[in-house]
């Protein structure tokens, strides 16, 4: 298919204003109808612009064979025939979901609102009301099966009994079936599916990017042995009637999985599959072997399908999308060229670099059309870590299968959910896709965890109505170098420091450093990723005290309120950086992002140091 972004865009075309060309320009895409000579492109695309322009109601007739459909309510761009509306929203950090034959609509939070971890929705009439809600704990993993709700914190797994209507009958009161499961504070979540034998499968993430030695710390070797996969780095399995198991109740079932927040079960084959958020910091880590554009293309998200004993290679190997081969991990030796061992299994389909894959759905509903049947839909929460290149997904994709393994390529099914192309190249997204259900009429459920948002994705072939909306136009335009600015760049520097010959040297070295050890997280901009990465624009640790802003340096972050605000991403130790380095850093970060601080000296940096 050739879109309009890879044509050249007319200034004009008749009697139609260049301003309406411009503006409809972002909402078309052109079939393979068009010929490929460039005469007949041209006259081809005149004739089809001109008809989307003048009789829209032509145009939406042929519109499964020519364009998208981008619905109004929802905002997303879907396939033809497609739609989709918000039927809930600011319910709190909605993880993921489930959904009962009855409709009703089970929501995890990651953290309690109203001291209510599960929210218990109805739907009617296109909206879902709130009606119930329990459990005073935060999570992530939910799942219905044989008449109970399962439900997960970060460290413990329960149950709920259900009635006929497939509603809880003692809220107050579930089963606990798994405790004491590790919660380190890094990929802490415990995503759980249930298997048709009476089996739970509960990801344990490592709570770590690499297993080195000091975690990510420039240069530090990996862990060999790598301790960590004793308790985390992979998928157990206990049973699923059992109260109060622990780790020596359950079995290892696959290793070598750094974490995995999106899995399923494939009824088709009986087996489990799950999506590998892959390894980050590859040239921060090992700046001598990885460019910057490189460590935002390596490794691959990756989907695998697990049999119990296998190992899928992590800290040891990352996946490599671009030579299609397992590399062994620097940490371990590698140098971006020397594969792995072949011990470690291949994934079956592997997806762009740090993406963040947090929820898989086998379709095997009737409402979709049959190409749609057993494949897999997998919900991207969006890159955070891809600077100084632009940020992406932020979308659902959907991975065709044929006869239980993945066939042809994978596709982008619901985008838009960022708000805006700028938005999707900041990182800055409005919504972050991170649950998915499918409903009782076979209907897809998406939910996000930024602003609390259910949507609801249906298919209706009769659908001919063509309705274009701005918060949906090129929402996730593919990433370039050159990518849109958004408003937090004019956090740019506002006013001139004092230049004295010694600050503008600081500066200078701070603004090197930043680039190596802190762009990849706070931005190129210093807008750092919300809920994640915390901004360094005139924020209160920044501008404020300078010796709790060298311990953060020293000694890192980890959940920290800012502002009013917490952020989950992990920040290691820097205390590698001698004390100039520390003080230039943070004479440059005080001083750009419209900060207008004070400088930091080396001298501040030893005092600090040594009380450490």
């Amino acid at each position: 298919m050739l879109t309009l972004h890879q044509l050249n865009t007319p200034k004009k075309i008749g009697t139609i204003p260049a301003k309406v060309v411009k503006h409809h320009w972002l909402h078309l895409k052109i079939s393979s109808m068009i010929q490929t000579d460039k005469k007949k492109k041209s006259k081809s695309f005149e004739w089809l612009l001109l008809l989307y322009l003048i009789c829209p109601q032509i145009t939406a007739q042929g519109q499964n064979k020519t364009t998208a459909n981008t619905e109004p309510i929802a905002g997303l761009i879907l396939p033809p025939n497609f739609s989709s509306s918000i039927i809930a929203d600011k319910l709190g950090h909605a993880r993921h979901i489930a959904i009962t034959p009855q409709g009703d609509i089970f929501v995890r939070l990651s953290q309690p609102v109203n001291g209510k971890g599960t929210l218990v929705l109805h739907e009617q009439d296109g909206t879902a009301a709130t009606t119930n809600g329990f459990g005073n704990f935060g999570g992530t993993g939910i799942a219905i099966k044989n008449g109970y709700l399962y439900t997960s914190s970060n460290e413990e797994v329960f149950r709920y009994k259900l009635n006929e209507k497939n509603e809880v009958i003692d809220a107050a009161n579930p089963e606990r079936i798994v405790t004491g499961l590790i919660d380190r504070g890094q990929h802490e979540t415990k995503s759980l599916v249930l298997d048709n034998e009476g089996n739970l499968y509960v990801n344990i993430g490592a709570y770590s990017n690499s297993c080195q030695v000091q975690d990510r710390t420039p240069g530090s070797k990996g862990r060999q042995p790598c301790n960590i996969l004793d308790s985390a780095g992979g998928i157990w399995m206990f049973r699923a009637d059992k109260k109060d198991q622990s780790y020596a109740d359950g079995i290892r079932y696959a290793t070598g999985l750094r974490n995995v927040v999106g899995l399923d079960w494939n009824q088709q084959l009986n087996q489990l599959f799950v999506m590998q958020h892959g390894r980050d910091q590859l040239h921060d880590l090992f700046p001598d072997m990885y460019s910057i554009q490189q460590s935002s293309e390596l490794p691959a998200e990756c989907l695998y399908a697990l049999k119990k004993g296998d190992n899928a290679g992590w800290p040891f190997i990352y996946y490599d999308p671009l030579q299609h081969k397992k590399i062994l991990a620097p940490e371990y030796g590698g140098d971006g060229k020397k594969e792995g061992s072949n011990e470690y299994i291949d994934p079956v389909a592997a997806f762009p670099a740090h993406l963040a894959p947090n929820a898989l759905l086998f379709y095997t509903g009737k409402m979709f059309p049959e190409r749609y049947r057993n494949g897999a839909f997998i919900a991207f929460h969006g890159s955070w870590n891809r600077a100084p290149e632009p940020q992406a997904g932020f979308y659902v994709v959907f991975q065709p299968f044929e006869n239980g393994k993945p066939s042809g390529k994978w596709e982008v099914f619901a985008d838009g959910f960022s708000g805006s192309a700028a938005k999707t190249n900041s990182g800055r997204a409005d919504h972050r896709p991170c649950g998915l259900a499918q409903g009782p009429d076979g209907s897809l459920y998406v939910s996000d965890d930024n602003k609390g948002t259910i949507y609801k994705i249906g298919y209706n072939a009769k659908t001919v109505a063509l309705k274009p909306v701005a918060a949906a136009k090129a929402a996730s335009a593919k990433p370039t170098a050159k990518a849109v600015k958004t408003e937090a760049t004019t956090a740019k520097v506002a006013s001139k420091p004092v230049t004295t010959t010694s600050f503008r040297t600081s500066f200078t070295g701070g603004k090197k450093l930043y680039t190596q050890y802190c762009l990849s997280c706070h931005q190129e901009d210093g807008g750092g990723v919300p809920n994640m990465n915390p901004p360094l624009i005139k924020t209160s640790y920044v501008q404020g005290d300078k010796t709790r802003l060298i311990s953060v340096i020293l000694t890192g972050l980890s959940r920290q309120k800012i502002d009013g605000e917490t952020y989950t991403n992990v920040m290691a130790p820097y205390n590698f950086l001698n004390d100039k380095q520390i003080a230039d850093l943070l004479t440059f970060i005080r001083n750009d992002f419209h900060n207008k601080a004070s400088a930091v000296t080396p001298a501040e940096v030893k005092v600090v140091r040594a009380k450490k």
